[in-house]
């Protein structure tokens, strides 16, 4: 496959739209990660004792102790960790690179 080919079929490709939400409020939909229940009391007790000054703080754009706790649990170098902000970023990045 020639590299204009290759580009038409990739500007086929239509984004991801979220589906429909429902219009009544007996409707839980699960594959949208919704919970009916509230937090559990160990959540709960978590939230509360969170300092929350951290959150102020900009997160750590490297993601360096998620990348190394992963490089570590799967035997690689943290160089070679991709991570990425949702599923968009990382399909957007490798559409980029590829």
């Amino acid at each position: 496959m020639n590299y204009t080919t290759w580009e038409q079929r990739v500007r086929k490709v239509e984004p991801y739209t979220p589906g429909e939400q429902p219009k009544t409020d007996n409707v839980i939909k699960l594959n949208t990660n919704e919970n009916p229940f509230p937090p559990s009391p160990m959540v709960e007790k978590v939230i509360k004792e969170y300092n929350e000054d951290a959150l102020r703080l900009y997160p750590d754009t490297r993601a360096g102790l998620l990348v190394d706790a992963l490089a570590k649990r799967y035997g690689v170098d943290s160089d070679q960790v991709f991570v990425g902000v949702g599923s968009d970023d990382v399909i957007s990045q490798t559409f980029l690179t590829f």
